[in-house]
């Protein structure tokens, strides 16, 4: 009976599955890409294959829209409201999903995380 690996080293198996939770401030004058800065050395955005977006803070009334593929010209953005979440998933990178406020300003959180990547 093979013994499992306890780490990557000296091993085949690799665990890709690197989470991360961000948080960000956005307005309502243009669509912000998630993650748009330098996380972690992978360049813009964080791989993943999917995204779980929280609407934690209290908007006052106002919503958040997030897109996938960054289309905001596209009519199936997904409305969050106060204390709402969604996850996206079938990406590959956070930088795909994008967000804008129906209002002067929101805050979101979110988790960039691989769901059952196991390369066996």
């Amino acid at each position: 009976m093979a013994i499992p690996p306890i780490s990557n080293a000296g091993s085949d198996y690799f665990n890709t599955n690197q989470c991360r939770t961000f948080g960000m401030g956005f307005g309502s004058s243009s669509l912000t890409c998630l993650s748009s800065v330098d996380v972690g050395g992978y360049g813009v955005g964080q791989p993943c294959s999917e995204v779980t977006v929280y609407c934690f803070a209290d908007h006052g009334g106002a919503f958040v829209t997030i897109y996938d593929k960054n289309n905001a010209g596209d009519a199936h953005g997904w409305i969050l409201g106060d204390n709402d979440q969604f996850t996206f998933r079938g990406i590959t990178n956070v930088n795909e999903v994008s967000a804008i406020c129906s209002d002067v300003a929101c805050h979101i959180e979110y988790r960039a995380q691989f769901f059952s990547n196991n390369p066996r």
